[in-house]
């Protein structure tokens, strides 16, 4: 790759993102994807059942849908890695947005098993999807690695983040799957950046996982961020792209970037 790309890539349709992230977004002209939960924004989800944040309406979710720097991606109907779900998830989807909306899938809780996967992949195809997105992932001594993401949340030392991390980093795809880096609430600004650069480097797709952008001191679980940290990530990008060293794309065009290389 010429460049290296960085992705953001929210999951579950959490009307934070509508009204927090999304601004943000718009302020400093980046894209990201929403890998949405159907039966979730749907409100068919019990208080939660899911998490405690409220969703976003259908109505919201069509209006990111029409943001051309916006990708909505399935997230299973109810939350759910069957074959079953994830298409259900995918054509609901497909009934409120278009069929040429939808192309990509972000597995719930990671919790999609890779021979379930391969088995059904056909199928996949067949119901429009083309890539799925995972979490990280470990190329080497991945107990070691394990320690080491672990101890980053109680020890913000950006070398060790970015060690734990690197095998997460992408310069090729294999099986339509694509890794992406969890971003937890203890993760500093300065922990990210460090990873970010390193991709930078070694020209490499990131894909940032995240969940919930709350106000600063309002943290409920690991998978909120603060406010005022993602607009620090935001500004740091702001500045690599006008440096011309990486460029800040939608999951699906991170994939297209990825199999153009093969």
């Amino acid at each position: 790759m010429k460049t290296s790309y960085v992705c953001f890539s929210f999951d579950d349709g959490r009307i934070d993102n509508y009204t927090i992230a999304y601004p943000i977004l718009k302020k400093y002209h980046l894209p990201a994807t929403f890998n949405v939960t159907t039966g979730y924004v749907e409100g068919k989800f019990p208080k939660n059942r899911l998490t405690y944040a409220k969703p976003m309406t259908i109505d919201m979710v069509k209006e990111l849908s029409h943001d051309p720097m916006v990708e909505i991606a399935g997230h299973g109907y109810w939350h759910k890695n069957t074959i079953e779900d994830i298409l259900l998830g995918i054509s609901s989807l497909k009934h409120y947005l278009g069929d040429d909306k939808i192309e990509g899938f972000a597995s719930p809780g990671t919790g999609l098993d890779l021979c379930y996967y391969h088995n059904h992949k056909e199928e996949l195809l067949n119901g429009g999807i083309n890539y799925v997105r995972l979490s990280l992932r470990y190329l080497c001594l991945p107990k070691l690695k394990t320690l080491i993401r672990k101890a980053s949340r109680v020890l913000p030392l950006p070398i060790l983040y970015r060690w734990a991390y690197q095998d997460t980093l992408m310069d090729s795809v294999t099986d339509d799957l694509l890794y992406s880096i969890p971003v937890l609430s203890p993760i500093s600004v300065a922990q990210l950046t460090s990873l970010v650069d390193y991709a930078i480097r070694k020209k490499k797709v990131c894909i940032l996982m995240l969940h919930s952008i709350v106000d600063d001191g309002h943290v409920h679980d690991n998978w909120d961020y603060e406010k005022s940290k993602f607009i620090s990530i935001c500004q740091y990008l702001q500045s690599k792209e006008s440096q011309g060293v990486v460029e800040v794309v939608t999951t699906q065009e991170a994939f297209h970037h990825l199999k153009n290389i093969e």
